[in-house]
């Protein structure tokens, strides 16, 4: 599948509709049925857009800096599955630095993988005017 080819939105009813293989990135600290839970919820936005998600990631981590323990095991699971698309309910949970969120673009980019907000849909792959993604 291209990339260009996973945001199906409006073609939800037809019986050929091609779902992305997605996964999950939730930053939180909150128990892991409230996790489940997010993840759930997650699934029921994202599926309509043309992505199915498939797993789920918590990174548990305090910090929210690039160069974190938690992102770069995310990396690692990443480079080890066959993922078309990370899913995250805000950009913020990945970061809130637009240094940093252009890092993580780049990185996942590199690896043939798109970012999908659910806020804000799919992420340019050069991020730029954090405002406009709520950053």
């Amino acid at each position: 599948m291209n990339k260009r080819d996973f945001n199906v939105v409006g073609n939800e009813g037809t019986d050929n509709q091609e779902l992305a293989k997605g996964i999950a990135f939730v930053k939180s600290r909150r128990a892991e049925l409230n996790v489940v839970q997010m993840v759930e919820n997650m699934r029921d936005q994202a599926m309509p857009n043309g992505v199915i998600i498939n797993d789920a990631y918590c990174d548990r981590s305090m910090t929210r800096d690039y160069d974190r323990e938690g992102l770069n095991a995310f990396f690692a699971t990443l480079k080890e599955e066959d993922f078309e698309v990370v899913v995250v309910r805000s950009l913020n949970e990945i970061t809130d630095d637009i240094y940093d969120l252009e890092e993580f673009v780049k990185t996942i980019t590199d690896m043939g993988i798109w970012l999908y907000s659910l806020e804000v849909g799919p992420v340019p792959i050069i991020v730029s005017h954090a405002e406009d993604f709520g950053c």
